[in-house]
């Protein structure tokens, strides 16, 4: 039996061909699949490295700048401990020459506003009713205004028809979480 020449290699090539589209091109078709994939992960591994790196710097960032958190931590206190916030007052109150003959919780309400972030701080307001002058009402404004905790003078008033040690009253906003 003999082939022919043209023949043998035109069968050859066919045989190559039908071994190439059956054998090798469905391997390849999952290597590209795969390297996809691959580059998917790497992709999404990249993303994360990312995120986590910078969630570990603002991490060393805040730890460097502690005095810092703890100012606002004072400022915006995350509980409304009434005792130290009274205390406080009237430790200045007295620090600064007045006397104070009367301290109450006006109310303690929760701020309402469009976003979230505000919808957990509550506003107290204090009404304080101070006996004193003019220069320790000015000295004992001052102190509250330098304090670390934020606190809103809302409104005063005050008894001119007493004399020079006059009575004051003051309404005292501050904020908690």
């Amino acid at each position: 039996m003999h082939i022919d020449r043209p023949i043998a290699i035109a069968l050859t090539l066919f045989i190559i061909l039908l071994l190439i589209f059956f054998l090798v091109m469905p391997e390849y078709n999952t290597f590209k699949k795969l390297q996809i994939e691959l580059g998917q992960k790497k992709a999404e591994f990249n993303a994360k490295f990312d995120y986590y790196a910078a969630i570990t710097r603002t991490y060393f960032d805040l730890q460097s700048r502690q005095d810092d958190v703890k100012k606002i931590d004072d400022a915006l206190p995350q509980n409304s401990n009434l005792g130290t916030t009274i205390y406080f007052l009237q430790q200045t109150a007295k620090g600064d020459g007045l006397i104070i003959k009367d301290l109450f919780l006006s109310k303690t309400s929760t701020n309402v506003s469009g976003s979230k972030a505000d919808n957990n701080a509550k506003d107290i307001v204090f009404s304080i009713d101070l006996f004193g002058d003019y220069a320790s009402l000015e000295n004992f404004m001052i102190s509250l205004e330098k304090s670390s905790r934020i606190f809103e003078i809302t409104n005063i008033s005050f008894d001119s028809e007493s004399g020079p040690p006059y009575n004051f009253s003051l309404q005292i906003k501050t904020h908690s979480y």
